[in-house]
Order: C-alpha cells, then structure tokens, then sequence
C-alpha cells in the first residue's frame, strides 16, 4: 500500500496530490495476495491430509504395523520445527516471493516418488523432505499478509488464509480419497505433486509483500535506532510462552488428526472408506463457521475498545477450555455419530490456536523481528507434531480397540483444558508490549 509514499511526499511541494489510482491498485492487490495465500495453505494442508486417508491401503500394501505407520506421521516433523526456525532467522532479509515459491517447489518434489511403488525408506524420506519444505510455510504467509495489513485490519486476511487449510482438508477428504479409490492410492501423491508445481508458476506471477510495519511505536522505535531484542528475551516473554503453550497443543490435534482421525472413522466407528472421508472433511468444515464466527467476535471487541488481552487472548483461552471438555467427553461412550460432532466442534475450537497465536505474536514482536520470531515459535510449537502420531501408534499396538483412539483423545483433551486455564494469566500483549519497550 505505501510503495510510493516516499516518492509521493518527496514531491508534495512541486506537484498537486496524486491521484488514487494506485491506492487502489494497492488495495485490490493485497487481497490477491491473500486469496494467493488462502490457496497456498489449500495445498499445504492436502499434503499432510493425504497420509491418514490413504492410511488403510498403504498399510495393507506395504505391510505396515500400526507403530510403522505411526513413524512414518512423525516422520513428517523430523525437520519440520528444524527448517521453520532456520529458515524463519532470515525470512526478514531474503524476498518473500522466491522463498514461498522454492518451498512449494519443495512439496512437490517430496510427493512425486510416491506416485509409484516404493520402498518404506523412500516414503520416510519423501515425508521429511515434505515437513522441511512445510515447516516454515505457516508463519511465513502470515509474515506477508502482515506486511499488507495493520495490527486492527488482520483479523479478517488471517482468518481467510487460516482457513486454507480447512479447506485443503475440505477438499482432501472426499477427492483424494476418490481418486484412491478409483485409481489407487499412489494417484493422490501425483495430483498433489502437479497442484503444488501449478501453484508455484501462480505465485511467481502475483506475489508480493507489502510495506506495513507492525504498529507506530515499532515505526518510532526504527527512527529511533532502537536495537533488536534478543531472541531469548521475546521467547521467555508471558504472552510468547502462553501462545507456544496453546499453539503445542492445538498441533498435536492436527497431527494426529491428519494421521489417525480418518482410520479411526474406519476402523474404529465402523464407517466404510467413503463415508469416511466424508465425515472426515465435514469434521474439518466445522472450523470455518468455527473460526469466521471467533474472528469476527474478536475484531468486533477491538473495534469498541476492549483491549486484545480479552479480544484475543481470554476468547482463544475459552476455546482451548471448551475443545479440552468436547474430547474428555468421547471417553463416555456416546453413540459413533455424536463422537464425529464432538471430534469436529473440539478440532474446530483448537485449531484457532494457530489463528489467534500469531496475532499475539505479532502484537509483541518488533516489527523487523516478527517474521522471525513467527516461524521461530511455530517451529518449537509443531515439535508437536513429532510426539502426538507416534504416540497414538504405540497406544494403539498396545491395546489394538477403538477405546484405545479416545484414551488418546482424552489426554488431549485434558492437555487442551491446562493450557487453556494457563492462557487466562499469560496472555497479555499490552503488558507485554511496554516490558519490551523498556528492554529496547
């Protein structure tokens, strides 16, 4: 939005206003980026989906056991956490457009082999390839749309880019697992291959970052000279820790989601594969009314005042208390179908972790740190990633029934009630903000 400012105040004196037109190209184009975005997340989360809804077939023809196929989820964040926060220290200093770019390239370098029969070491490899290019996809997309929108106009672009990946999910369930069924499941890698090469050549011809920074007190800290904070001091800060705490748990809900939910449906519940995949995309749908109804809830407080230790914080706190009480509840025993409604309004409500998280983030973060500090935070949080599906396996070869699922289901839900009671004393970006202030 600002690309000219400089030139256009420059010559304030020698010539009358400018006229409009490129405010509004500015305008229309930052919302390109984020359908850009939205669609980035798409293909981001279809490639985690498609492990669990091939999860059935893979097994029976690699012969996997359940603590195999259990490795192979986990496998996923081997250097998932590692590439976010290695690629995250420089995502301040190289272009946004060409890094986004070689990361989907990096997806679809990791799905190809598996269009074809292959080895147990190439689907492990092939799978840490994919969460090394995926590690930093999240918090760098958000990066770019902050850099188009101020701190009290993001609610809206995140929650839209958010929710590519409910829709990636959305969209996975039913037609990736038709395209298994009416082909065969190596079918499902190469169309996610050929989607993420299409996106690429997309991204090269809009993408962009924009020139917002975080707030005007981080525009007078940089006229002021102020020095960058360590990022040992952001990461011990209350509110980063409270947001690390949620954001952990609400990922160990994707993860093992992504890797089990939809063999649960199955093998668990009962359902056959199509209803499966079905359910399993409605499950996910859930988080779109979910999450446009908080986002709207929570912009709509700040627009009256109310500070974002409640707009923001105390309302994802709430949700992480009602997910945690929804899982704790499929231990009861309830009919297959209310345990779907329940496993889809407790997915829906903790996934926001990582819609409100980085909005706490980035309210804390000085402006030339936040994509940092972004990929950073969400690395530490996915390591989540690496101990939920492995766990669920072992329990599962342990006890081998549907009770063992919602055994699993019930510690995280009880995890989703700690960190949610937690977030009511840590979160507090203001605070925070003025502690930081202090520091710099």
């Amino acid at each position: 939005m600002f690309e000219a400012e400089g030139s256009r105040f420059a010559g304030a004196t020698a010539t009358p206003p400018v006229s409009t037109v490129p405010l509004e190209r500015s305008r229309s184009r930052r919302w390109v980026i984020v359908a850009s975005l939205f669609l980035f997340m798409l293909i981001n989360f279809a490639d985690k989906a498609v492990l669990g809804l091939v999860a059935v077939p893979m097994m029976h023809d690699m012969q996997l056991t359940h603590a195999q196929f259990g490795l192979v989820g986990s496998a996923f964040f081997v250097l998932f956490s590692l590439s976010g926060i290695a690629v995250g220290l420089f995502a301040d200093r190289v272009s946004m457009k060409w890094l986004l770019a070689a990361l989907a390239l990096t997806w679809t370098c990791a799905q190809l082999p598996l269009a074809w029969p292959s080895s147990f070491a190439v689907l492990l490899l092939c799978r840490i390839l994919l969460g090394a290019g995926e590690g930093p996809a999240s918090p760098l997309a958000l990066h770019v749309v902050y850099t188009w929108f101020d701190d009290r106009e993001r609610n809206l672009p995140t929650t839209i880019v958010q929710q590519g990946a409910t829709a990636g999910v959305i969209v996975a369930g039913p037609l990736l697992t038709y395209i298994s069924q009416r082909w065969h499941w190596h079918a499902t890698f190469l169309t996610l291959g050929v989607v993420g090469a299409a996106w690429t050549v997309l991204w090269l011809c809009v993408g962009k970052t924009g020139h917002r920074a975080r707030s005007v007190p981080s525009l007078a800290a940089a006229a002021n000279g102020q020095a960058r904070l360590r990022y040992r001091t952001l990461l011990s800060d209350r509110t980063v820790i409270g947001v690390m705490l949620q954001c952990f748990v609400g990922y160990a809900v994707i993860a093992v989601g992504f890797t089990w939910v939809p063999a649960y449906f199955r093998l668990g519940l009962g359902f056959p594969a199509t209803q499966a995949g079905w359910l399993f995309a409605a499950q996910v749908a859930t988080q779109i009314p979910v999450g446009i109804a908080l986002a709207l809830f929570s912009h709509r407080q700040l627009k009256r005042g109310v500070p974002s230790r409640r707009a923001r914080g105390a309302l994802i706190s709430t949700a992480c208390v009602a997910s945690g009480l929804a899982y704790c509840v499929l231990f009861l025993g309830v009919p297959p179908y209310v345990k779907v409604a329940l496993m889809g309004l407790a997915s829906a409500l903790a996934i926001q972790t990582f819609t409100f998280g980085p909005m706490l983030v980035a309210e804390v973060a000085p402006s030339g740190q936040r994509g940092a500090l972004l990929a950073i935070t969400n690395s530490i949080t996915t390591t989540a990633g690496l101990i939920g599906p492995f766990a669920m396996g072992k329990l599962l070869g342990a006890a081998g029934d549907s009770h063992a699922y919602e055994t699993g289901f019930a510690v995280t839900g009880a995890l989703l009630l700690a960190v949610g009671v937690a977030g009511f004393a840590l979160l507090d970006p203001q605070r925070s903000r003025r502690r930081l202030d202090a520091l710099q």
